[in-house]
């Protein structure tokens, strides 16, 4: 049965900190999916890698957020110098709302101090619709049947969107380091004459490092995610505020951050386990293994700093990686090679 109200509408624009930059997946697992958020990473860890990850955000709450993600990434030689390659592909579906993108990857790389420094660019398209028909207004003293600025079929609109990075590795791996801008063009999805969809610029600031204990079997891995995501607004008066949907409308600009803090346990190099804060949201818990040429990770979001523990149980991420060691060397074109131990 059609909802009185879109609840595609409610989710997008009321839900408050957990739904900013909702066109960026929201990943707990956002150490394994290094080139999702930065180009200038594809490339760097001197494999092929295959990504699939899946999100289920808010289970028990009709219509939350579910998110699927492709990456792919490797080294590529180009004019005698190895470069980095790199697909990121999405979708995500938020209440009456869907987003797809897929993306190329371009990373040029080249030795720095005592390690390396990848820069990335990524080009691609975006696609986002809304559909219209599952909706009903009611027809009363309190509500506009016929609003112009809810669309009663299904629109959809899509543009170019581009992004840049810079990512750094030490020679030994033990450390990294990243900074990039998505969706670099602030592109607008126009759904149709009167609804306009503007798509924020978020930059990124990943880290981590690989701490050796005296047990040689274990592992510490420490790692943060820094987001700030642009949220451009109008004043009505001095006690209100509304997001502009137009450039030549702004009067301000509000800057919305989310930080991740996250720490492994990894044993033998072959199982791990951790624990994750999400400031004002959640904890999350981490579990996976490496086997062979294949990872496989999953993640427990607990809202336990948000008004949504009252509606939900959580959130649930899996993701399975595939690792194919290549082989660049001269006289070695085309060869790669299992990886028997990651």
């Amino acid at each position: 049965m059609k909802k009185a109200i879109s609840i595609g509408f409610i989710l997008l624009f009321s839900a408050g900190q957990s739904l900013r930059a909702q066109f960026d997946t929201q990943l707990s697992n956002y150490w394994a999916a290094p080139n999702y958020y930065n180009p200038g990473y594809a490339g760097q860890s001197g494999q092929l890698q295959l990504t699939g990850l899946y999100r289920m955000q808010w289970i028990g709450m009709e219509h939350a957020p579910k998110s699927g993600l492709i990456l792919a990434e490797m080294p590529l030689p180009v004019m005698g110098r190895e470069q980095g390659v790199g697909l990121s592909m999405y979708n995500d579906q938020i209440g009456l709302f869907k987003t797809s993108a897929i993306s190329a990857q371009l990373a040029l790389k080249f030795k720095l101090f005592r390690g390396i420094m990848g820069i990335g660019l990524q080009g691609g398209y975006i696609t986002d619709s809304f559909d219209g028909t599952k909706i009903e207004i009611p027809d009363d003293e309190d509500h506009n049947p016929i609003d112009p600025a809810i669309p009663t079929t299904l629109v959809n609109g899509n543009s170019f969107d581009a992004a840049f990075g810079i990512y750094y590795t030490d020679s030994l791996k033990r450390w990294y380091a990243g900074l990039s801008v998505m969706h670099l063009l602030a592109p607008s999805l126009v759904l149709n004459e009167t609804y306009v969809r503007d798509i924020p610029r978020s930059y990124y600031f990943t880290a981590g490092y690989n701490i050796r204990l005296n047990n040689p079997l274990l592992e510490l891995r420490p790692s943060v995610l820094l987001k700030t995501t642009e949220m451009s607004y109008l004043y009505i008066d001095e006690d209100s505020l509304v997001v502009a949907t137009k450039p030549n409308t702004l009067k301000g600009m509000l800057r919305q951050t989310q930080i991740d803090v996250s720490i492994r346990m990894v044993y033998n190099k072959m199982f791990w386990g951790g624990l994750s804060w999400r400031k004002g949201e959640s904890m999350i818990i981490m579990l996976g293994g490496q086997f062979k040429m294949v990872e496989v990770g999953y993640a427990y979001d607990v809202p336990l700093f948000s008004s949504l523990i009252r509606t939900t149980s959580g959130s649930h991420e899996l993701f399975i990686k595939y690792r194919i060691e290549m082989d660049l060397k001269k006289g070695s074109k085309g060869k790669h090679k299992s990886v028997r131990i990651l």
